[in-house]
């Protein structure tokens, strides 16, 4: 059975420690700190796992409506992905998929198809779901046996993950492409992340422009890079130069066409006009990893780990607008998607 990898998140430990003393919270919602999440060792939250894939039941209550905007928020703690409908405005989740999941972390959207990817991390695959149904249509194995941690598609049948490691963790962040296409699409190749300590998020432009990021082996401290990778064929890996942070979070790009990061290790959301390097930010109410832009309203949507929540976020005032609660028991929500 896998075990999860610790999370790089240095400087986390203390601001949560620090945010457990006070009481400061949200003007929509006050959101004190879980004391279950405070209670745990946050470089590695989740602590030992010895999970085995869902069985029984794959889904209850789900009543989501056919057409109008989803979110989908993976919780890796309670090993499902919640579905929200609308604007988030205190409502509980209209859905639950649990098929297959093994500790879910990003996740994705296809616009064109409406289909949702799933990073499923200690499943060591990639779940696929048509808009609607509550089990796997596909499924999505790299055979060098990788630890999907986010996942993406270019727009034209090319399907990638960003892997943290391998299944021996002697593979420290790597990407993996397939065609899609039924039977779990054709492999085409995995590709290593270049000094990687740990690989993290990705995402790509509409030009076919693949952004990742990782833990650099050298520094310890968060880059981004940017590759092509044609036809799932990935070539030489750029650095974005003077782009650092310090635990890099999910990325997206916006309708502008601008990079935007989460950076948990300071709280902050940040967006890069590149190539300037310094980029424009507003503070987050928590740690957060994982986070999705509506292309349509500019809305981020953030995940609080402190207070089992998904807040949405206007922008560019960097203002919270609403949030969503998570589950009831221990609660960790991680990757975002939505189906605009």
């Amino acid at each position: 059975m896998r075990i999860l990898a610790p999370f790089q998140a240095v400087a986390l430990t203390a601001a949560i420690a620090s945010l457990a003393a006070c009481s400061g919270g949200s003007t929509i919602a006050p959101k004190p700190a879980s004391p279950q999440l405070i209670g745990r060792d946050f470089v590695n939250p989740l602590g030992p796992l010895n999970l085995s894939a869902r069985t029984g039941p794959p889904v209850f209550d789900y009543s989501c409506p056919a057409k109008g905007s989803l979110k989908y928020v993976s919780d890796t703690n309670n090993l499902d992905v919640d579905v929200y409908s609308g604007k988030f405005a205190g409502q509980k989740h209209c859905g639950r998929i649990r098929s297959g999941m093994v500790l879910p972390f990003g996740l994705h959207v296809n616009p064109k198809t409406h289909d949702l990817f799933v990073a499923n991390y200690s499943g060591t695959n990639v779940l696929a779901f048509h808009r609607g149904e509550t089990v796997p249509y596909d499924v999505y194995v790299d055979p060098t046996g990788q630890a999907p941690f986010d996942v993406t598609d270019d727009g034209h049948g090319v399907l990638l993950a960003s892997n943290q490691s391998n299944e021996s963790q002697n593979e420290l962040g790597s990407i993996s492409t397939w065609i899609e296409g039924p039977n779990g699409g054709t492999f085409v190749g995995n590709f290593p992340m270049t000094n990687s300590k740990q690989g993290q998020w990705i995402t790509i432009d509409d030009k076919g422009l693949v952004y990742f990021n990782d833990i650099d082996a050298t520094t310890g401290s968060g880059v981004v890079w940017t590759v092509t990778c044609k036809a799932g064929h990935c070539g030489a890996q750029t650095q974005l130069a003077g782009v650092k942070i310090s635990d890099p979070g999910a990325m997206a790009i916006n309708a502008a066409g601008n990079l935007q990061v989460i950076d948990r290790g300071v709280w902050s959301a940040d967006t890069f006009y590149l190539p300037n390097p310094v980029p424009s930010t507003f503070s987050v109410d928590a740690p957060a990893g994982g986070m999705a832009i509506n292309k349509l309203d500019d809305h981020w949507y953030i995940s609080d780990y402190l207070a089992d929540s998904v807040n949405e976020y206007s922008y560019p005032g960097g203002k919270i607008i609403g949030y969503v609660p998570g589950n009831s028991y221990r609660g960790f929500p991680d990757g975002i998607a939505i189906d605009p």
